[in-house]
């Protein structure tokens, strides 16, 4: 339900009102079906053997499941909005929420956010055409302030206890019964994630808006973040989701759009985004091991990025061509790495963020007569990505080596020369037990840190229109003709990834790049 509410005093003063509530309720049944003997080619007719009956009743297992869920949602809001004249204009938003997803809780069941912005369009000034005439066209200041919130990971409803149903397992099939067990401690604390951002930007036009240039800023401080909490297990649990983390970041976001050329026949447009963002967790109440940090796609620790990627110290290979490595006790070492160690961890490298801080993308727009040209790249700079974890203490023949092992270790001295450990024999493998560490290390090291960077051909278009004279008398009102193709090409990207497309890796390395795609299209008007 909403209403609204505008009124016009004066051609002057505008008021804009706008209230409302919603509501929602849904309600999931999940339903599964072992169906044991069903067959499925003879008609679906059941056969089946009461000893699975017997043998699921001794395991106890589940034969069939029906679980509910449900979700409640209210809201209130209202905003109101005030411009005088065109020129100035303040705007204020509030919200009033409520929702079970974190459980039954009332204390962290109900939470209010709100907006307050407000834009001043210099060029609506009456001295504003005086003084800027032959320079800018338009010209407007804009800034807002909010408080805003998310309910956090769905899985996460622990603000009272959390009992669920079982079926306790007995050791004898005979003697059975229904039971409750606490699947989670009561969190009383547990509450929204919020988040209080500030934004600052300007829009401006230049020479009749031949050029138009938008730019913003933002502060953001992010609190209450869920994430586990590790405990000392007195209440029964070792782990378990509260609000764990703080998080302040920044950014700055610029686009520009100039119309280079413009003429009877031939135009020239150019587009170019910008966008630089940062950010650094405050406060974590949180820990993590060795392993965690130096693999997948990063992970979180106090005073660094969000999902930052750290590696072991590589020392370089030793005369046997085994990579040495700096431990956790600041030892030269071979395979003496403890990886879950959580105390010491200053001895990790830090190599960045996994995440970009600067993306963005330029684009060229050429017409001529009926034919239109587009070029468009993307680029992004800032992250590092952790290679494949290819290297390992032993191969064998259905393993796949990429490219690096061309350069590896192979006679006395070379060790001056590459980086890349031995294949190692099979005294050597004898001889020190434990050398799958090693190479587990050396996966994980700073020598297996590429760049995230890349500039990419993305798009590259042409289209024709037949001339419109063709069709004066006749129900067709335009013919056109487009060519299409889309991520042609990488123009930049670090070599030691050696092809792999630095945009869309994974857990351990990068993934499958996206393939290349041509599309030829007609379109007919009528």
């Amino acid at each position: 339900a909403t209403t609204t509410y505008n009124k016009v005093i004066d051609n002057t003063h505008i008021f804009n009102l706008f209230g409302g509530a919603e509501s929602s309720s849904i309600d999931r049944n999940r339903v599964w079906f072992r169906g044991w003997g069903y067959q499925y080619d003879n008609g679906g007719i059941p056969f089946y053997d009461y000893n699975v009956f017997k043998q699921g009743k001794e395991e106890n297992t589940e034969y069939y499941g029906n679980r509910w869920t449900y979700v409640r949602n209210l809201a209130v809001f209202a905003s109101g909005t005030y411009s005088y004249a065109g020129r100035y204009t303040l705007n204020a938003t509030g919200r009033y929420e409520g929702s079970n997803r974190l459980g039954r809780s009332r204390s962290a069941r109900w939470l209010p956010t709100w907006n307050i912005s407000g834009a001043w369009n210099a060029h609506e000034e009456n001295w504003f055409d005086g003084l800027f005439a032959d320079l800018l066209s338009n010209a407007t200041l804009k800034a807002s302030y909010s408080l805003t919130a998310d309910r956090g990971p769905e899985f996460v409803s622990n603000s009272n206890v959390i009992i669920l149903s079982t079926n306790p397992w007995r050791p004898t099939a005979n003697v059975a019964e229904s039971g409750l067990y606490i699947a989670g401690l009561e969190n009383s604390e547990l509450t929204y994630e919020k988040k209080h951002e500030l934004n600052l930007g300007i829009d401006v036009g230049f020479l009749n808006n031949r050029i138009n240039l938008m730019a913003d800023v933002y502060f953001r401080q992010n609190y209450d973040l869920i994430g586990l909490v590790y405990t000392q297990g007195v209440g029964g649990e070792i782990a378990k989701y509260a609000n764990a983390a703080s998080m302040s970041s920044n950014g700055f976001e610029l686009s520009i759009n100039t119309r280079n050329i413009e003429s009877s026949t031939f135009g020239w447009n150019t587009d170019f985004v910008f966008a630089n963002a940062k950010n650094k967790i405050t406060s974590l109440e949180s820990r993590s091991n060795v392993i965690t940090l130096i693999s997948g796609i990063g992970f979180a620790r106090e005073g660094y990025p969000v999902r930052s990627l750290f590696s072991i110290p590589f020392e370089g290979l030793n005369e046997e061509g085994l990579p040495t490595f700096t431990n956790q006790d600041g030892e030269n070492t071979i395979s003496d790495i403890y990886f879950q160690e959580y105390e010491k961890l200053d001895f990790l490298v830090y190599e960045g963020p996994s995440d970009p801080t600067i993306t963005g993308g330029l684009g060229n727009t050429f017409s001529w007569k009926n034919f239109r040209l587009n070029l468009f790249m993307t680029y992004s700079f800032g992250n590092v990505v952790r290679l494949d974890p290819a290297f390992r203490s032993s191969y064998s023949d259905l393993a796949s080596m990429p490219k690096e092992f061309k350069n590896r270790w192979v006679l006395p001295g070379e060790e001056e020369i590459t980086d890349i450990p031995v294949i190692p024999g099979k005294r050597q493998v004898q001889r020190n037990r434990q050398l799958s560490y090693a190479y587990n290390a050396y996966n994980y090291s700073d020598a297996r840190i590429a760049k995230g960077d890349f500039v990419r051909m993305k798009e590259i278009s042409l289209a024709y229109a037949l001339p419109r004279k063709w069709f004066e008398n006749t129900e067709v009102d335009n013919i056109s003709f487009r060519f299409q193709a889309t991520n042609l090409f990488l123009i930049y990207s670090d070599r030691k990834l050696n092809g792999q497309d630095p945009e869309f890796f994974n857990s351990g390395g990068v993934a499958v790049p996206m393939p290349k795609q041509f599309t030829f299209s007609v379109n007919v008007s009528l």
